[in-house]
Formats: structure tokens, sequence, C-alpha cells
């Protein structure tokens, strides 16, 4: 059974606007193909209606991107470490004077009035509020309202849309148009994939590491030590946007599993974004909050007493909330921000949220503290998002890595199919690639660890009982790994990609999978992602899920600039460059696969694999790698 909307057929009611007339000096720009996952198309929009129109400006110098953070950030170069500070990043990719004067002038050529006209505090975006007859005339297209399976609402969205060809290598794209599919990023499954319930009892010992994982078993796998030092400049940072820590459960947690044991009024900075919560009963009985739970119980026990910032991001009431990057995006980075009240429309929530209960502030825009590590658990899925969007997005990431900040994500539970999204259960692409289909046949890459400038982390499960006897890729889910469709090869990955495309790479073909060799691979790396000791409402629980692993390594990555920050050295930054020179610095994963979309999907190799990366860390080498750094 297929699990796609039938797009109902065109209905033109007689207020619609006139077909818009084809212009010769247009281009096609964006162009969603195939058919929108759970949405249907269904009458012509009024002519009259207003759209908050926004045109993301092309930024410059993007093209030397990748020279920039090999700069910084290959372990051989003499630049090694030396970070950018926020105004020399926004400065040099701020978009060309010629840039923003080419599309103004468009724009008021065209009748729009240049009162109208205002633009971000970065000068990113233009802005402009503009009836649906205007932007069919801008766009040569045509809007349509949408309706989607699981809701009354509608939205007005456009099938394909052009630019003028002089405008169109100054913008990146235009909002509203083409966006509809997987706009609401959400931790897997609610946060996990497995949870394995435990007697009240369950402490630091009482079961061994092949039930239950705790600190003792991760310092056996991974050779690292107990933090000594709460230096202020290192605080940890985890991002939440679904569930909400519910801090209750930490002392008992403390107390329990770990070693030496946390004081029981510790607790994160709590950095609230946008209408960020905490936890109350209602949350709690609803389960969102286990994920939340297992990021900061497992962060803490690694890198105590260094202390965590927790970022509640989103008030929870805004439909597009449940987790949109770019809201956190602008509250790190005010040159991000597009405008006033809100950031991508039909994409990203605004704030004020005129829902009830919702956040009455403004969108926050600059101003929460950058963390040395930020570690996330929540995705998106590539093949439902626009490639612009994309695009800019990792930008945004990149330029965090210029300023020293290690981003992780976890790479996915459901293998080479998709679990991130209620709307997209193990979803995988159809062959053409041209959208996301249920029950399709070709690998699903996810967003962002598709990007080259974040750290993607793999699941492995021990092979039994003992520590000593290793790690496989894990078994009872697909640990997420692939090749993105839209994001190139990064130099720093050329080499060990193609060792596995030339030895190990399965002959499935292009219809399966991207197998070209010259695109970006994820995992990075990996670490423990099953049964790992969680408490949550007061219950002992093992949680299974990339969800676990990405916290392990960002605690392991905190201990290492902790070791620096002694040494009198500065931050790691961006990971991938110096782990992908210094692969003997990882225990590597040969055992096990990530099957789904109706294959076996890849398998855990010699060397990098897109199941398990480099595999997972050993803290003592990679101690020795970084602090013979500068």
């Amino acid at each position: 059974m297929r699990f796609l909307t039938i797009v109902a057929a065109a209905t033109f009611a007689s207020f619609c606007s006139a077909a818009p007339r084809p212009n010769a000096n247009h281009v096609l720009h964006e162009k969603r193909d195939g058919e929108p996952h759970q949405w249907s198309r269904r009458d012509r929009a009024f002519g009259n209606e207003m759209l908050p129109i926004r045109i993301g400006l092309r930024q410059r110098n993007l093209e030397h991107a990748e020279r920039y953070i090999n700069d910084i950030a290959d372990p051989d170069s003499p630049n090694f470490g030396k970070h950018w500070n926020a105004e020399k990043v926004a400065n040099t990719f701020a978009p060309h004077p010629e840039t923003k004067a080419t599309v103004t002038d468009w724009l008021i050529e065209s009748g729009i009035a240049p009162s109208r006209l205002s633009f971000s505090k970065g000068h990113n975006w233009v802005q402009f509020d503009g009836t649906v007859e205007e932007a069919e005339r801008l766009f040569a297209t045509e809007y349509w309202y949408y309706k989607h399976a699981d809701s009354s609402g509608h939205r007005l969205a456009c099938d394909s849309y052009s630019l003028p060809q002089h405008v169109q290598k100054h913008v990146d794209f235009v909002m509203p148009t083409i966006q509809l599919d997987g706009l609401k990023p959400v931790a897997n499954v609610n946060g996990v994939v497995s949870v394995k319930e435990f007697a009240s009892g369950a402490k630091l010992g009482s079961e061994p590491c092949g039930e239950l994982i705790t600190i003792e078993c991760l310092r056996a796998l991974y050779n690292f030590p107990a933090g000594k030092t709460a230096t202020p400049s290192n605080e940890m940072g985890i991002g939440e946007w679904a569930d909400y820590l519910y801090e209750p459960d930490l002392p008992t947690f403390f107390k329990n599993f770990t070693k030496p044991q946390i004081p029981a009024d510790t607790k994160p900075d709590f950095i609230s974004i946008d209408g960020g919560k905490t936890a109350n009963k209602t949350t709690v009985a609803q389960g969102a909050g286990v994920e939340s739970a297992l990021d900061f119980q497992t962060s803490y026990s690694i890198i105590y007493p260094q202390k965590i910032r927790l970022y509640q991001v989103g008030d929870s009431v805004n439909i597009d909330s449940v987790g949109t990057f770019n809201i956190f995006l602008d509250a790190l980075d005010a040159s991000y921000c597009t405008y006033e009240g809100g950031d991508q429309p039909y994409v990203d929530p605004a704030y004020p949220d005129p829902n009830e209960g919702g956040y009455t502030g403004p969108l926050q825009c600059g101003g929460a503290p950058k963390s040395n590590v930020m570690s996330f658990s929540y995705g998106q899925i590539e093949g439902a998002l626009p490639y612009f969007y994309q695009h800019r997005q990792c930008h945004e990431w990149m330029k965090l890595a210029l300023q020293g900040v290690s981003v992780i994500f976890a790479s996915g539970d459901s293998g080479v199919a998709n679990r991130y999204n209620a709307g997209y259960p193990n979803s995988c692409l159809n062959a053409e690639q041209d959208y996301v289909d249920n029950n399709g046949t070709r690998y699903s890459p996810s967003f962002p660890v598709n990007c080259p400038y974040v750290t993607a982390v793999g699941a492995t499960t021990l092979n039994t009982n003992d520590t000593k006897d290793g790690e496989r890729a894990v078994n009872s889910f697909g640990s997420g790994g692939g090749f993105s469709n839209y994001f190139e090869l990064p130099s720093y990955q050329a080499s060990v990609v193609k060792h596995f495309m030339s030895k190990y790479a399965p002959n499935y073909g292009p219809n399966v999978y991207n197998d070209s060799g010259i695109v970006r691979g994820f995992p990075d790396v990996s670490a423990i992602g099953l049964d790992v000791a969680t408490v949550f409402n007061d219950q002992t629980l093992g949680v299974g899920g990339t969800s676990a692993s990405a916290p392990i390594v960002g605690g392991i990555v905190t201990l290492l600039n902790e070791a620096r920050l002694e040494a009198g050295k500065g931050p790691i930054g961006f990971l991938n460059p110096t782990f992908y020179k210094n692969p003997g610095a990882f225990n590597d994963i040969t055992i096990g696969n990530n099957s789904g979309c109706g294959s076996g999907g890849f398998n855990a190799v010699p060397g990098w694999d897109p199941v398990t990366g480099l595999g997972t860390p050993n803290f003592q080498k990679l101690k020795k790698v970084f602090l013979d750094l500068p």
C-alpha cells in the first residue's frame, strides 16, 4: 500500500487570479518534483491575498567556505585553532552591494514601491508584503491552496517559480514558494527507538554492560577519565525542541549512576529561545522528556564538574516550531535573522505567536551564548526540503565551525531510510528521487548530517556483556548512514570514501543510492546507542537511539577541550579534518549493517563506512592528537 497523498484534480474557482504569462527573461529557479507528501492541491489562490514575501540574497565568498574551514581546522594548517570572531564571519559572507542593488532595482522596476521594502539586520534578506497577483507576476508562477491530510488548515504554495536571468545569480531562494514538506524536525520517534525498563534498585554495577550501559561501561570502552574542572568557557550545549528536561529525575540518576557522585542540586543553565519552556506534569505524562533525560544525564555523567547549557527552542504551540533549526541559529547570530517577527514563512515559525498560549515576544535575534560543543538529537529529511534551504542552513553551521564550535548531530535511527518525522515513518525515496515514499526503494539521506560542516554520529552496541569483546553496528535498529544527493564530497573525507567505494560499496546501482563517489558520506564517527542508563519520571530505563550516541561523543569532545584549555590552548572547533587524518584514534567497527528500503543497506567494514563512520572514540589517543596541535 502506498502512503502518498493523491493530488486532487485542479479546481479553478471563479475568484482566482489569471494565470501568469510566461516571461522570456525569466529562468527556472526551483521546482518541486513529484507529489508532496500528505498535501493535496485544492483551489487557485485569491489574487488579492497577501503574502509575506522574503527573498534570500546570495552571500559572498561561500565558494571559499571549504578553504576557510581547512585553514583553521586542518591539523596540518599553520593556522589551526585560529578561529574567527562573529564580526569577521558576518563581514566575510555579507551579500555584495551589487546583489542588494540588483534585487532592489528589479523589485522597484516591477512596481514594488521602495517604501514597502525592508532588509534583515545582516542585509541577507529583503522583505515586503505583496499580493498573490504580484508574486505570480514577479516569479512567473501560480499559487494554489494546499491542505494537509492531518490538519484543517491550508498553506499557499506553487509548484515552481522563476526569476529574471540577471537576478537569479543574486538570489538563494524565495519564500513562500515550493516549501511544503519536511518542515518539522523531531527527535527520533519522540526521542528514542528502544526503551527497556529496570527495577527501581538498578544502579552502577547492578547489571552487566550488555544489559545496561552506565558511565563505568563507557569509560571502559572509550578510555576517558572523569572531568576535573568547571571552566566557565567550556560549557557544553544541548538543544531540545519537542522534549523537556524533568529536573526532579536528575538527583535520582546522579545518586544511582554517577561516579564520582554528582551533587543532587546540579542542573543545566536554562536558555529559553522563543518561548522555550521547562517540563511540567503534562509533558511528563505524555512522555515528552525521555530524550532530554537521556541527553543530559549521559552528558553530565561524562563531563561533570563542567557545566551544560539547555537550549530549549520554541514555544511548543506554533505548529512549525517543533524543531526548526533556524530559530536556534537566529538566537546565536543576529546577522542570520531575516526580519522582525519571523524567519522563513511557511518553513520556520513566526514570533510573536498568535496561537493560544503561544510566545508573545519577538523572534530572538542574537544574544544567546555559544557553547564550544553543541549536541543535537534531531533531524530532517533531505528529500523533503528544498535544495537552497538546506545549503543556506548548512552554511550557518559552517560559520559556527569557523568560530570554534563543534556541532554534533545524531545520524538517525532507520538505517538508509528515515524515521525522523512522524509524517514519514521509515520512509525512503521513489526510484527517480523525486519524492518521499514510505514504500520507496531509494535510500533517503538525512539533514543536517548531510552537511559537510557538522559531525554526524552513528550508533553501536556491545558484542557481548563484556566491554572487552568490543562493539558492532547496532542491530535492534538501523544506524543512520549513507550518501547525500545534495552536498559534494568534502576534501577531508575524499580518500576514505574513495576506498569504501572501490572495495566495499554494494552494487545496487544509482537508482538505489548515490554511488557516484563524489558526495558527502555519513556518519563520521559512532558511539554506543543501545540500553543507555536513563531515569525518567523516577523510572530506570535502558534507552536506545543515535540520540544516545550524539551526547556521548559530545561529552568526550568536551573532555578533550578541557584538556586543551588546561594546557593553555583553545577549543578544538570543527572536528572532522583532524578525525579523518587520525583514523587510528578510533575503534574500527567491522560487524553489522544498516538495512532499509528493501535492501541490506551498507555493511560495516575495515576503515570508514556509511554505517559507523571511522568507528568509536579512544579518548587517550585523541587527547594526544589534540594536545600535540597548537
